[in-house]
């Protein structure tokens, strides 16, 4: 899914009030994930895609990459352009990856528009929000797709595919595919205390289910889709994760869930999956614990949003701690510690990003009567951030940097990965560097 198509999906989350991240199972280490696995472009790449209506959204790229996205609710319109202007020009932060903040888990609720009405004393059901995405490769056929479906206030759907026809396929066997497509259909519940995944992908018969539970107390319904696309975290972080700076009802009155030795206040969360295919003759099974700061809550000191994370695969004997925390306005860093228990393989990987912005201009004192003409609006914070630049460091000594910045009319990506072992084995006759990339989008 590509950078826009992946904005764009969660704007429509957000607008049909249900929760992008932090309340499944497979975003669990999502934070970490945001901070330490970054996607660095190798090679050149160019995209534009523009919004003819609130609901369509068509895109190209320069590899002939043909996309488009159709939405039940409407997305408000944003661009990249200099000459767009308040909200209508993009915030930088909603198109980067960068570290999330997420809310206090809460019950979704539909929109205000998909809500049923009563006509004549009886029901009247509108019609389900609903997300249709897909990209073609051309000139190849490959083919990939997604499918959203609402089906009630804490149900929902989805369906991806992705296949590539061949024209003349070899001979196989009465139960292969003969086509290297994958289907899989997925059903998602959500309550705000306790969400759920059902899965189950067509091409090797794999079942899958997910599970999180958060324990202490959940927010008012409607409240946990998270800060809305174009919505800035407080400055001195007295919002806590939820970046509202209030408390909901239900955790302002008994206080924090749980407390670190170290201080902080926040949740636990704990959660699991497994998988089991018969025709493969496979199977797998992970769990974990979650422990989040929240929003500052009973009368507490403000606390940097903070998230601690140890997840366990006992079949691979895979264990993994991750720990990613904001420690300023437009500074985060993240550390993962990766060790199997059966080879004893061990990989510690930290890194960072930081935003940059423009200097605010000096304020002048205005006049006591100023002229209509003269007075201007202050710009919003959104408006000062320039780009963000990100490293990655590991113990295989794997080294990745990148920025993402504007440049014009463009979202400009750069950076490089750098193997310095590979240096360091041939005595410096190799260079380090093993790919660098570029990357530049244009939304109209």
């Amino acid at each position: 899914m590509s950078q826009q198509a992946a904005y764009l999906l969660r704007e429509f989350l957000q607008s049909t009030n249900w929760s992008t991240w932090d309340n499944h199972y497979a975003s669990f280490t999502h934070p970490t994930r945001q901070l330490l696995d970054f996607s660095v472009p190798t090679g050149l790449h160019l995209s534009t895609s523009s919004r003819p209506t609130l609901g369509l959204t068509p895109g190209l790229t320069l590899s002939s990459l043909l996309s488009y996205l159709f939405t039940s609710a409407p997305l408000f319109p944003t661009s990249t352009r200099r000459s767009a202007v308040g909200a209508q020009r993009i915030r930088f932060k909603d198109v980067v990856q960068s570290f999330p903040l997420g809310s206090v888990p809460a019950r979704p609720e539909l929109r205000e528009d998909a809500l049923p009405t009563w006509s004549g004393g009886e029901r009247v059901d509108r019609a389900a929000d609903y997300l249709l995405y897909g990209r073609l490769y051309a000139p190849t056929p490959r083919l990939d797709a997604l499918y959203v479906h609402r089906f009630a206030p804490t149900l929902q759907a989805l369906v991806s595919l992705i296949t590539v026809p061949s024209p003349a396929p070899a001979p196989t066997l009465s139960w292969e595919s003969p086509d290297p497509s994958e289907l899989e259909l997925k059903l998602q519940q959500d309550t705000g205390r306790w969400s759920a995944e059902y899965s189950y992908a067509v091409g090797d018969g794999m079942w899958g289910l997910r599970g999180l539970y958060n324990f202490g107390r959940s927010g008012a319904p409607g409240g946990g889709a998270g800060l809305g696309v174009g919505e800035e975290p407080p400055v001195a972080l007295e919002g806590g994760v939820g970046g509202g700076g209030e408390v909901p009802a239900e955790q302002d009155e008994g206080g924090s869930d749980g407390d670190t030795p170290g201080g902080l206040k926040g949740r636990w969360s704990a959660g699991g999956e497994i998988y089991f295919s018969a025709q493969e003759r496979s199977a797998g099974v992970s769990t974990g614990v979650r422990f989040v700061t929240v929003p500052e809550s009973a009368g507490g000191p403000a606390q940097p949003p903070t998230y601690a994370t140890a997840t366990l695969n006992p079949i691979m004997g895979q264990v993994q701690a991750g720990y990613a925390v904001q420690v300023g306005r437009d500074a985060s860093l993240a550390s993962r510690f990766d060790f199997n228990l059966y080879s004893y393989d061990a990989d510690l990987t930290v890194g960072g990003e930081w935003f940059y912005r423009r200097a605010p201009p000096p304020v002048a004192p205005l006049p006591l009567s100023p002229p209509p003409s003269t007075r201007t609006t202050p710009s919003s914070p959104q408006d000062t951030v320039l780009g963000v630049l990100k490293v990655r460091a590991s113990t295989s000594s794997m080294v990745a940097l990148l920025w993402e910045g504007r440049l014009g009319d463009f979202l400009v990506s750069a950076g490089l990965v750098a193997d310095l072992r590979q240096a360091t084995l041939s005595r410096g006759r190799r260079s380090p560097i093993s790919s660098v990339g570029m990357s530049l989008s244009y939304w109209a």
